[in-house]
């Protein structure tokens, strides 16, 4: 009886946006400008507001205050074919989410730089068909519905000049998290599990420019323990098990290290490159409880790795009003085991190629970008009675519209 709802009680918290985003649940589109080359240069390529959230110590490249808003709209898309017992059975999922950010910057002077940003670094939306074989084919008949997830950050940041060379910056974040989940249950009925939660974290980064036209950033985003508490609703035809309990879960959000590079390689080319590395290896065992009786402590095995994101990145300046820029990535997704991988995380690696533009008039500037990721086959297999045996072919579009304002 346990296996049988241990998924749909705990897994809101561990749910991936494996199907859009990075990996993981981790997300990368804070920035349309950096959409446009796969995220490369991130933090130092000094052409947006949104330094902060990747590497404060960017925040000393843009030389005059301002405002930026934006969002990326992102489609997912992904076919999901049945196998071994389920082999002919099919559904997909197809829907469209969108990532909003907002960045503010204000130069005290040609050393002090402040700024304040809010944007999703981990979020998920998985949306299966009620009467899929995933939603109905699981151990019991219990299966995912919808799931949704968001973190949205607060982001509170500083960062000093010191010299022509070196450039430091921190940030303060306080974090929110909020998420829903419903999901089949045998015999009938449903389980919809609500929860949310507070905590925070920070970010520090540096800068080092060898000349105005190269430089390059290192910066550590630490680890938060995301405090969740919410509803559960069980109803269905075990008496024992309806009702409303109270579950909780302290999910750990990993740390990352991020390694970027800006190279002015000709009067109007330039290069960008990141690798950033995320420290999943803690995700091992996620945590969860309930004050249902028969389930209590409801730990699931997921054994994740760290993992590597490698981007290239190239802008050509047009002229005085147009920049364009394209780029490629690699994403490596932290599981990479058939047994540990689930319905609810099909994730796997990923590459991008995306495509991108500025144009500036005056104070005004903006941004276009669009990404498109190859997704690498997933396969999940019924080990633990909470999944049943399927294989994933996904891809995702992203298009971004950003709008920047300088004082």
């Amino acid at each position: 009886m346990k296996n049988i709802y241990k998924l749909a009680t705990v897994s809101l918290m561990t749910l991936a946006a494996a199907n859009a985003h990075a990996a993981g649940y981790q997300l990368n589109e804070y920035s349309v400008t950096n959409l446009g080359r796969s995220f490369a240069g991130v933090g130092v390529a000094g052409n947006d507001y949104s330094a902060l959230a990747y590497n404060p110590a960017g925040m000393t490249l843009v030389k005059k205050s301002g405002v930026q808003l934006g969002t990326t709209l992102t489609q997912v898309r992904s076919k999901v074919h049945g196998q071994g017992a389920l082999a002919g059975e099919k559904t997909d999922m197809d829907f469209m989410i969108p990532l909003p950010s907002a960045f503010g910057q204000y130069n005290v002077n040609d050393k002090v730089f402040l700024g304040a940003g809010v944007y999703i670094p981990f979020g998920l939306a998985t949306r299966y068909k009620h009467d899929s074989f995933v939603a109905t084919g699981g151990a019991g008949g219990t299966g995912p519905r919808r799931s949704e997830l968001e973190v949205i950050d607060f982001n509170f940041s500083g960062a000093y000049k010191f010299n022509n060379n070196w450039s430091l910056g921190a940030s303060a974040i306080f974090r929110r998290i909020t998420g829903a989940l419903t999901s089949n249950m045998p015999l009938g009925g449903y389980s919809d599990f609500r929860v949310k939660g507070y905590t925070g974290t920070f970010n520090i980064g540096a800068m080092y420019e060898f000349n105005e036209n190269a430089r390059v950033g290192l910066s550590y985003r630490h680890k938060s323990i995301q405090k969740t508490s919410g509803k559960h609703y069980i109803e269905n035809s075990i008496p024992a098990l309806n009702g409303k309990f109270h579950s909780s879960s302290d999910p750990e959000l990993p740390a990352s290290i991020i390694l970027s590079g800006y190279f002015k390689t000709a009067e109007q080319w330039a290069t960008t490159a990141t690798v950033k590395y995320t420290l999943w290896h803690r995700f091992g065992v996620f945590p969860g409880k309930t004050t249902q009786s028969l389930l209590g402590n409801l730990d699931v095995q997921y054994r994740w790795k760290d993992s590597w994101n490698v981007a290239l990145g190239e802008d050509y300046y047009l002229n005085d009003n147009w920049t364009l820029r394209a780029g490629v990535a690699y994403d490596q997704s932290p599981s990479r085991n058939n047994v540990y991988r689930t319905n609810r995380i099909p994730d796997t690696d990923r590459v991008w190629a995306s495509l991108g533009a500025s144009y500036i008039k005056g104070n005004y500037q903006v941004d276009f970008g669009y990404a498109h990721l190859f997704f690498t086959h997933g396969r999940t297999l019924d080990s633990a009675g909470t999944d049943v045996d399927a294989k994933y072919h996904s891809y995702s579009n992203m298009l971004g519209l950003n709008f920047q304002y300088k004082f």
